[in-house]
């Protein structure tokens, strides 16, 4: 794809709009299953899956989080685009740069959130520039999915849709409504799924509108799979007329989720709209029963083909990072309940591992036949729930003393969070801290979240978000990861359990974790000294309860066995 002239049409398309700049979100409601859906992709080639850019006639500048800046940097032109770290560089500080007093600004009702519009209505007033709302954008042509909207059984939500949705509705005032835009919340709430594939899990271009009592209203561009519902089911490009038929009340919305068409058509068949003062997103977060025996299947089918790829990745004289996930794939699939990868498997050696979200292709996929550092970070869609884990292991003999000392004070960042016991309802953004600690005492940060919670055969990144700015609390039975690191420029370390929140035997009103996944971490990189007696106890612990448990498994895996006996040896 020429992503240059793709940026030159959309820069011919703003002459014809009369405008001087133009607004692109990664947050397009149509069509965007996969950050390759993106406007962005289509005019800078970045293919991460959190940014935005402001594009004028001589300016191209794109923000991304910290996750995502090297690789920006790299796949983007560094002739063309300024790459800016998000929120340093956030949208109102990219149109102040680009934009002057009396130029116009063009943003799209699909491509900007609510919040982000009135946000940057407010610094047009500010500083006297002009915004023009358009249609759509001249460059990514979305294309209607073939995809058909299904609807799961008690099997997988654990008790029923009717029971789901009214505990929804009691969360409204008589006579009001909720425009439900969060695609997790929808998917929880009437049970709704496509068919789960690396590239899609969370329900596209979808909205739900819910009243206090009666039917809800579920909008959607997909066909139905099924047509046994609760509900009424319509294609989403019927939402304003349905909203004409509707008597007229006061909407509640979450403002920094709801694509803009959605208010603005409201208030165009006068509805009035509120701000939502519930987060609607973290009603899946907290897992019932069911859910949770089918998150410790999952965990446990994972953490099986876990450590085959690892005991390949390490032993095999010869491989490649692409080989690897093949391997790794291969050994999901074994497992009968497998559906698909919940996202695109990470595996990098060496200085690829310092790329956070780095995925090989077909021009950089690295040998893997000597020694170093590779990283793997997978998860799947299987016994009926989602997975997330990341390891590191060394091949060959380590020797160097520093990178033995990072890895321990990730581990040990691992284990200190792992090990807390805290206060029910702690914000999220209290326990972010604690995984920091260790490697704020070394100087060093990771500039992303910390972790995320997991959804139930749904999409691998839920509520909670686990961050310095979440707003969030955890409480018990909730599913959330937790993955410290430490980056450098030739090399990166990332270690990532799953966890379950619950309350702790000791301190009812307390909550502490359990851990669901069982991958021994790399035994040669372990340096005893940086760990205190306590944290010792915890590794060997955690190491005997995998190989007493998973041993079994590899009874006729000769080098796979050897692999978990060496790495579960106790320290």
């Amino acid at each position: 794809m020429d992503f240059n002239s793709n940026l030159s049409k959309l820069r011919e398309f703003l002459s014809q709009l009369g405008v001087d700049a133009i607004f692109v979100s990664m947050n397009n409601f149509f069509g965007n299953f996969t950050s390759t859906d993106s406007d962005i992709y289509h005019i800078s080639g970045f293919s991460g899956s959190n940014g935005r850019a402001v594009v004028s006639k001589d300016a191209a500048i794109l923000s991304v989080d910290g996750r995502y800046v090297k690789q920006a940097t790299e796949q983007t032109d560094c002739n063309v685009w300024e790459i800016g770290m998000y929120p340093l560089v956030d949208s109102k500080a990219m149109i102040a740069k680009t934009l002057k007093k009396g130029q116009t600004l063009a943003i799209g009702p699909f491509s900007a959130t609510y919040q982000t519009y009135l946000s940057i209505s407010n610094l047009a007033k500010s500083t006297e520039i002009n915004v023009k709302l358009i249609e759509q954008y001249p460059i990514l042509r979305h294309q209607k999915s073939e995809d058909k909207i299904y609807f799961v059984g008690e099997d997988i939500t654990g008790e029923s849709i009717q029971n789901r949705i009214i505990k929804i509705q009691e969360t409204l005032k008589p006579g009001s409504a909720l425009l439900l835009s969060d695609k997790v919340a929808i998917g929880w709430v009437f049970g709704a799924r496509i068919p789960p594939t690396v590239e899609k899990s969370v329900l596209p271009n979808c909205v739900a509108f819910i009243t206090a009592s009666g039917k809800p209203k579920l909008f959607c561009d997909l066909q139905l799979a099924n047509n046994d519902i609760e509900f009424d089911f319509f294609d989403i490009s019927k939402f304003e007329d349905v909203m004409q038929q509707i008597p007229k009340i006061s909407v509640d919305m979450d403002y920094p989720n709801t694509s803009l068409y959605f208010p603005i058509t409201l208030q165009k068949c006068d509805f009035t709209i509120n701000q939502s003062q519930i987060s609607y997103g973290s009603f899946e977060s907290s897992k019932n029963t069911i859910e949770i025996r089918n998150q410790r299947e999952a965990a446990k089918a994972t953490s099986i083909a876990f450590i085959k790829t690892l005991a390949y990745a390490e032993n095999t004289e010869k491989t490649t990072e692409m080989d690897v996930i093949g391997f790794f794939e291969g050994e999901l699939k074994k497992n009968e309940t497998f559906v698909a990868l919940s996202f695109n498997t990470i595996s990098a050696f060496e200085e690829n591992t310092s790329v956070v979200h780095y995925t090989p292709k077909s021009k950089s996929n690295s040998a893997i036949e000597r020694e170093g550092l590779f990283l793997l970070d997978g998860g799947a869609h299987i016994s009926n729930s989602t997975t997330d884990m990341t390891r590191v292991v060394y091949r060959g003999i380590c020797q160097n003393d520093e990178l033995k000392s990072i890895y321990s004070i990730v581990l040990k960042s691992l284990i200190m969070f792992s090990s807390a016991k805290f206060p029910d309802k702690t914000k999220a953004s209290s326990l972010d801290s604690i995984a920091r600690f260790c490697i704020w005492n070394e100087g060093m940060d990771y500039p992303f979240g910390t972790g995320h919670g997991v959804g139930s055969f749904s999409n691998v990144h839920e509520p909670p978000r686990i961050s310095s700015n979440s707003v969030e609390r955890i409480t018990a039975n909730m599913v959330i990861t937790i993955e410290p690191g430490m980056y450098f420029k030739n090399f990166g370390i990332r270690l990532e359990n799953m966890l379950l929140t619950k309350r702790s035997f000791n301190f009812h009103e307390y909550i502490e974790f359990e851990t669901l996944n069982f991958i021994p971490f790399c035994r040669k990189l372990i340096k005893k000294e940086v760990f205190d007696s306590s944290e010792l106890n915890w590794i060997n612990s955690y190491h005997e309860y995998i190989y007493k448990n998973l041993k079994q498994e590899f009874e006729y895996d000769s080098i796979t066995l050897n692999w978990l006996k060496d790495n579960t040896l106790k320290i």
